[in-house]
């Protein structure tokens, strides 16, 4: 059996539609070539020193400094080293240990570098060939040139999207054809996939560093022994970022293991930085310069120690990243659920006993429920559901930029700033931006008037008179005026070349109620005809045909009323269809 494809697939796209469909798409395509263009730059420069001469060197000095390369003062502890070695019969020396200089917030991070490269002990390190005065302690990270297929996704989506937008369909692509063949789901399950999954990986992925690492410290440190320890310095750091500026408590100390000295200025094993100057500085207090105190010690890594070693309240913000876990794996399996039902055949219709076989006789109304009984209709999309998904994409979109972001920044502190990249990322930055408005915009409709819809029958037939009575609660008198009105639309999912899309096209809108007198608005009652000549209610894998009660209110300076109420359309009545 044929169908023609739908008129609406058919039509040609218009220029505008097309132009701004190419914007969405670059700026994926843009995103994606800017960060493989910043990963790869880098990952070159560090496999490069895969080819540099393995040589023997001498360690001259190892310390740690909390100067930045121009000798400013820094927030972070730098690594700074510096060592001799013979190359083809000339003395060089360097200071380098990879490529780029080597710091931490974390003094013992970079304290176990001075283990490692002690003064006067012998290493080895990799020379530049071409450049003897070139050299480093350690090369490149073989695993790092991996990142750039992270950013390849965006690429293939901005790319795909552009070029489908823009292809042009022959005309056999939009002849008639079996409607089996009009669609199929493949990219959009894929993409659906990849998008879910990789929500899953990086919100597990975080939540495992910034909560159960360091829920695990707390168990592990409850056998760590105390030791005495003095206070070297201690101030709270300011972190400036694009939403304000964050705090972290920063105590450097000195503590004795076996005649050996360390230093650490680790507070607890949250780390990181956050909101609140007051309570960190009230924490600082209680550690000034000079002073005494107890820190807890790794017995392991003598490196690693703490001032508290408990729980503290700043951890239940690393329950936040579960957020991202459970919307990827709730996404993934929702997706694959899907996928099986296809793949089974499985096509519902709604309802199955009320549609007439393919053979014309009418299907048994003994299964049917009281089609006169009111039925109270369930809202489509619940206000904190646009919410949440709108907040969810925000933070992914914002989150990406801000990698970009920090690098600009890194530059412009540096002194080295990139105007190319800078200028690129404003439409991005823009888009986020709208992205913070919609946040706002979908939060302030959380406040919205609520309706509340009962419908006579309840699954009304074409053909039928359908009563519908409203109800409206919250702040009805915001409200300047109502609409209730009953929409059918149309929806197709169709392969059109190499894109996948469905169309959506109403093909009945009919006006219930439309009123304008607050006194009338809370509550009230209208009827309508469902027209019998249209199609009933339906859904298989790539057609639909859906049917709901919409109500739009208009609300001066603040977001519209719009709530959708679907509705089962059952066929006609067999008696009316023999009549005719």
């Amino acid at each position: 059996m044929s169908f023609p494809g739908n008129s609406n697939s058919a039509r040609p796209v218009g220029a505008g539609v097309k132009f701004f469909a190419s914007l969405f798409f670059l700026v994926f395509l843009g995103m994606g070539l800017v960060f493989a263009w910043l990963v790869a730059r880098e990952a070159l420069a560090g496999l490069k020193t895969w080819t540099w001469a393995r040589t023997p060197c001498e360690i001259i000095r190892s310390d740690v400094r909390d100067t930045d390369v121009r000798g400013r003062k820094s927030d972070d502890f730098y690594f700074d080293v510096e060592y001799r070695y013979d190359f083809k019969g000339q003395n060089h020396s360097s200071s380098r240990h990879k490529l780029k200089p080597t710091s931490s917030s974390d003094y013992s991070t970079v304290g176990l570098l001075t283990e490692a490269y002690r003064p006067g002990s012998h290493s080895i390190c990799y020379v530049n060939p071409s450049a003897p005065n070139e050299a480093v302690l350690e090369r490149g990270s073989l695993l790092f040139p991996l990142l750039v297929l992270f950013p390849m996704i965006f690429v293939a989506i901005g790319a795909g999207g552009i070029y489908g937008t823009w292809r042009q369909t022959s005309p056999s692509q939009t002849k008639t054809r079996p409607i089996s063949d009009l669609s199929t789901k493949a990219v959009g399950r894929t993409f659906a996939i990849v998008f879910f999954g990789a929500f899953a990986v990086i919100g597990g992925v975080v939540f495992y560093f910034i909560s159960i690492r360091p829920l695990s410290g707390v168990f592990n440190a409850r056998k760590w022994p105390a030791v005495p320890c003095t206070v070297i310095s201690s101030n709270v750091r300011s972190h400036r970022g694009d939403k304000g500026s964050t705090y972290s408590i920063n105590i450097l100390y000195s503590y004795v293991i076996d005649d050996h000295t360390y230093k650490a200025n680790s507070y607890d094993f949250i780390g990181g930085s956050s909101s609140g100057y007051s309570r960190k500085r009230a924490i600082v207090a209680r550690y000034p310069p000079g002073s005494t105190s107890t820190c807890y010690v790794n017995p392991r890594d003598p490196n690693q120690a703490v001032l508290k070693r408990g729980f503290t309240p700043l951890m239940w913000i690393g329950l936040l990243p579960l957020l991202f876990c459970l919307v990827g794996l709730v996404g993934l399996t929702s997706t694959l659920r899907k996928k099986r039902q296809e793949a089974s055949g499985a096509n519902r219709s709604i309802p199955t006993s009320a549609l007439r076989n393919l053979s014309g006789a009418p299907a048994q109304d003994s299964s049917f429920v009281e089609e006169r009984s009111t039925m109270a209709l369930k809202r489509g999309t619940s206000p904190w559901v646009r919410f949440v998904v709108i907040v969810i994409f925000a933070l992914f979109w914002n989150g990406i930029i801000s990698v970009f972001l920090t690098q600009v920044v890194k530059g412009w502190r540096s002194n080295h700033f990139e105007w190319f990249i800078a200028l690129f990322l404003i439409p991005f930055v823009l888009v986020g931006l709208g992205l913070l408005v919609a946040i706002g915009y979908f939060f302030l409709a959380l406040f919205n008037p609520l309706p509340s819809l009962s419908v006579t029958p309840g699954t009304p037939r074409l053909g039928d008179s359908l009563r519908v009575d409203w109800e409206i609660s919250g702040r009805v008198e915001s409200l300047r005026s109502l609409r209730v009105r009953l929409e059918g639309i149309e929806e197709v999912t169709y392969n059109n070349g190499n894109k996948t899309a469905t169309d959506r096209s109403v093909f009945a809108r009919i006006d219930i109620a439309s009123i304008t007198l607050p006194q009338d608005m809370r509550s009230g009652s209208g009827g309508v005809t469902v027209p019998a000549g249209l199609m009933h209610s339906f859904a298989s894998q790539h057609n639909k045909i859906a049917w709901s009660i919409r109500v739009d209110g208009s609300i001066a300076m603040w977001p519209d009323l719009n709530e959708e109420f679907p509705l089962t359309v059952l066929p006609g009545r067999p008696n009316a269809r023999e009549g005719l």
